[in-house]
């Protein structure tokens, strides 16, 4: 989150920062938590992309207005609500590839950033890390990858768009895909729901086998 690897609004930033107080300080005491006392540090605790939308000052007094509303939840507590939060986040759990030029693809900017996690693929901006597009497993009927490109296929057997993109990490970005299709393919098969089990592993194809 700090880093900006996830993409977050200025009142989850303020949430979680003072969450993270939480974990660090203890609970809030008028005496030593100050604006003096957090601004210093305030880089530690704000994502870098968000610094930039407030003062330093600013930051610091949201973060310790909220960090005073914590007072007696446990740091065990506090790292759990933070989780949670994170957890809403649709990109949740997500591997981000470097930015990658597209090829060919219609309403797409020159570059996106790929985003991997359990749930399918994402495309974003680069520098917002604002969602352009996202595809379901469910949706994607195939991918594959050479040592320059990673593509894959969305939509149905009889309308389906194609995604090219120019990327030297095309072959880790399709193992990431098939690590997941694996994972969700072998929690089918311990349910014993065979006909989901055939569904997905329908869409574990390259595009040189459609």
């Amino acid at each position: 989150v700090i880093s900006s690897e996830y993409p977050v609004t200025v009142a989850d930033a303020t949430k979680l920062a003072s969450l993270q107080c939480q974990v660090v300080y203890g609970d809030h005491n008028n005496a030593v938590h100050n604006t003096a006392f957090l601004v210093p540090n305030i880089q530690d605790f704000i994502p870098k992309n968000l610094m930039g939308n407030r003062r330093a000052q600013e930051w610091a007094q949201s973060v310790l207005e909220g960090h005073e509303g914590l007072i007696g939840k446990s740091s065990e507590d506090a790292k759990t609500e933070y989780l949670n939060i994170v957890k809403t986040w649709g990109y949740y759990g997500s591997t981000f590839f470097p930015p990658c030029k597209s090829v060919g693809n219609r309403n797409l900017h020159s570059k996106v950033v790929i985003g991997v996690n359990y749930e399918g693929i994402r495309l974003l901006k680069p520098k917002t890390k604002q969602v352009i597009h996202e595809y379901f497993f469910t949706e994607i009927l195939s991918w594959a990858s050479s040592s320059g490109t990673f593509a894959f296929e969305v939509g149905s057997q009889n309308s389906s768009e194609k995604y090219t993109f120019e990327t030297k990490q095309g072959a880790i970005i399709a193992s990431t895909i098939q690590t997941y299709i694996d994972i969700l393919v072998q929690m089918l098969r311990n349910g014993d729901d065979d006909d989901d089990d055939d569904d997905t592993s329908e869409t574990v194809t390259s595009l040189s086998d459609v």
